[in-house]
């Protein structure tokens, strides 16, 4: 993808008018497919670059944008784009939220980074309406319909211009905005279409991935800047009917989708469910987001080959919100390639196990990886492996963390992440910033809570392992995990075998809660520290 005159902007342009793609979004309520083609959805970019330039002037701020995906919402990316101006996206209120106290903290935050328009669409503009403020609320359907854009030429983005305002997962601290330039979105788009090889005239991309999330995010940006024809779901059409998936793939005849692990995990265990299907057209599926379970994802390509699906489809990446999004992939038919290690934690006496991790493609262009020594003896041993901390730099990187100070030329960004690197090809093993500490035993709580998702009754991807230190009536590990089956007795008992055999480590405690308890950031992944806070406040009794 070539940036050419204009931009960014401009380079999205010339994609979205050039080709015969369309954009097909989901209506939740009726099942139906709006779609339209990118030429279209680009006369309602302009449209609202036009209105954007009105309300706001020369510099009318970023554009926030909240709800489900809609035609018009997509369009709105293109539109602050085209009017020179950032793009930041929030998720909407989870069910069970208090309306009020979601819409103060989301307006609060939309201030706080930037943003003068907010465009949605969805009951949740009407609480963000009502805070008395400067922001400007309104509903992206109608926005814009009645602007004159004879001759419209607008004010593309400059590449040193933040293009996307990515919240970042803030699963081991506070949240943070991640300053993204026109010139680093413009790279990983770039850099992604290679490794892939997407080609709009025989590509068909799908997705149920949130906005907000920097994946769900750069997946759209993909379509936009190539033209190629883009399914996209609301996410919690998923989350009511995960097997909706498939059909939708079926239905678009979808050659490329991307989704967590987590997803995988669903239509591998519960596969037998599924009678019929057409997946014989995916030729690359991305897994990224969260760890990769090798069993998982192999359970997940087994129930994929019975309908169609080559298993050199299979692409287990590594990614990250401070990069734009992709970091590490591998090559188009490589398929999932997995390292067989033997691990064995530092502390004396430790045995070895054996331990299956997911080799994550290498780095895309213009951007670097690379092993830093760990600080001490926090690590596991890893046979044949120098286990370290990642560190990545490159054209993808953003330019800071609002309101800190930016990136030197050449840093390197350490991303928290440990892992090592096997012919170039990155390995994740876990995080620093989450290692379980346990009598001066270092454990990965990845591996623990892994191995406890697959008793019967506990829900897969709803674990945490942490530490309750000495202070504690019964210090050591502690295992939370939302349960639902009908013998909480048995499955402790379970649990701590399971724990004993696979990982070497017996739990102080395993305590059970409630469905929808543990508590989550907004792209679902699990706030380990959050939970340990709750557990030694005494909230779970």
């Amino acid at each position: 993808m070539d940036i050419g005159p204009g931009g960014l902007a401009g380079a999205v342009s010339r994609a979205m008018l050039g080709g015969d793609g369309a954009l097909s979004v989901l209506d939740a309520a009726s099942g139906d497919w709006d779609t339209r083609p990118w030429r279209e959805v680009h006369a309602r970019a302009e449209q609202i670059a036009a209105q954007l330039l009105a309300d706001g002037g020369r510099e009318p701020g970023a554009v926030g944008l909240i709800g489900d995906p809609s035609v018009d919402l997509i369009a709105a990316v293109q539109g602050a784009w085209l009017a020179g101006v950032a793009v930041t996206v929030l998720p909407s209120p989870v069910r069970g939220a208090d309306e009020q106290r979601w819409a103060q903290s989301t307006y609060t935050r939309f201030a706080g980074i930037g943003v003068g328009t907010v465009l949605g669409s969805g009951q949740q503009l009407e609480p963000l309406a009502r805070i008395d403020g400067r922001l400007r609320i309104a509903g992206v359907e109608q926005y814009g319909r009645d602007a004159d854009v004879t001759g419209f030429a607008g004010h593309p983005l400059g590449p040193d211009a933040a293009a996307v305002l990515q919240g970042t997962a803030g699963s081991t601290g506070e949240p943070k905005t991640a300053v993204l330039s026109a010139a680093a979105v413009h790279s990983n788009i770039t850099e992604l279409v290679a490794r892939v090889g997407i080609r709009p005239e025989r590509d068909v991309k799908l997705s149920w991935l949130p906005l907000y999330h920097d994946m769900g995010l750069i997946f759209v940006l993909v379509g936009l800047a190539t033209g190629t024809p883009l399914w996209i779901a609301p996410s919690s059409a998923f989350v009511r009917a995960p097997f909706r998936w498939l059909r939708w793939l079926t239905e678009s005849r979808a050659t490329i989708t991307a989704a967590p692990n987590f997803a995988y995990d669903l239509v591998g265990r519960y596969g037998r469910r599924i009678t019929d299907a057409d997946l014989s057209h995916l030729r690359f599926v991305i897994s990224g987001g969260e760890p990769v379970d090798a069993d998982a994802f192999d359970a997940f390509l087994d129930v994929a080959a019975r309908f169609g699906m080559d298993r050199a489809a299979a692409a287990p990446a590594y990614g990250m919100a401070e990069s734009t999004c992709a970091v590490t992939m591998p090559a188009a038919g490589e398929g999932a390639r997995y390292d067989d290690v033997t691990v064995t934690s530092p502390e004396a006496g430790a045995q070895p196990v054996r331990r299956r991790y997911a080799m994550l493609g290498t780095p895309l262009g213009g951007m670097q990886i690379r092993i830093a020594e760990a600080d001490g003896d926090d690590v596991p041993r890893i046979d044949d492996r120098d286990v370290g901390h990642v560190e990545i730099r490159g054209t993808s990187m953003m330019t800071r963390y609002l309101g800190h100070p930016p990136l030197s030329d050449g840093e390197w960004f350490r991303t928290g992440d440990l892992g090592y690197l096997v012919d170039d090809r990155a390995v994740i093993c876990g995080r620093a910033k989450e290692i379980v500490v346990v009598a001066g035993r270092n454990l990965f709580p990845a591996e623990i809570e892994q191995c406890v998702a697959g008793v019967d009754g506990v829900r897969s991807g709803r674990v945490v392992a942490v530490a309750r230190d000495g202070t504690s009536a019964r210090p050591g590990l502690v295992i939370v995990a939302e349960f639902r089956g009908g013998d909480p007795d048995s499955a402790r008992r379970a649990v701590i075998a399971a724990t004993a055999a696979e990982c070497n480590v017996i739990p102080a405690d395993v305590v059970f809660v409630r469905p929808g308890t543990l508590p989550l950031t907004t792209s679902g992944k699990l706030r380990r520290l959050e939970t340990r806070k709750l557990l030694e406040s005494g909230h779970w009794k």
